[in-house]
């Protein structure tokens, strides 16, 4: 799966979380890994960063849709992704946005969130 894959698997639905499930089983198979190889950190860390690269990929390409909105709004409580809350916070209208806003500028020095709209 790539980001237009992904992206198009969003736009019909699917949560950040279920790309990140599928693409993890995906690469597991195509890569060989045996059963018995397979831990929860296995691939963990180059997961992470396409969900880093596909969240910023989101908020860049399709801020304001409420599907994609929706997806970054679940993953967020999820994730400690900077490229996810930003895009987030950046590009989305949402619901609580001021206890989102407190966590995330907590989470991340003050320069990463100056752009970040109270409103």
């Amino acid at each position: 799966m790539n980001v237009q894959a992904a992206t198009k698997e969003v736009l019909m639905g699917a949560s950040l979380q279920q790309i990140a499930s599928t693409l993890r089983a995906q690469w597991i198979r195509d890569f060989g890994f045996r059963p018995d190889e397979v831990t929860p950190q296995t691939l963990q860390a180059e997961l992470a960063a396409f969900m880093r690269k596909f969240a910023r990929h989101l908020g860049d390409r399709h801020a304001r849709d409420p599907r994609v909105g929706q997806a970054l709004r679940e993953w967020v409580e999820l994730c400690d992704h900077y490229e996810a809350w930003d895009a987030l916070l950046s590009g989305f209208p949402i619901e609580n946005r001021e206890s989102l806003l407190r966590r995330g500028r907590m989470m991340f020095p003050g320069p990463l969130t100056a752009h970040w709209d109270d409103a």
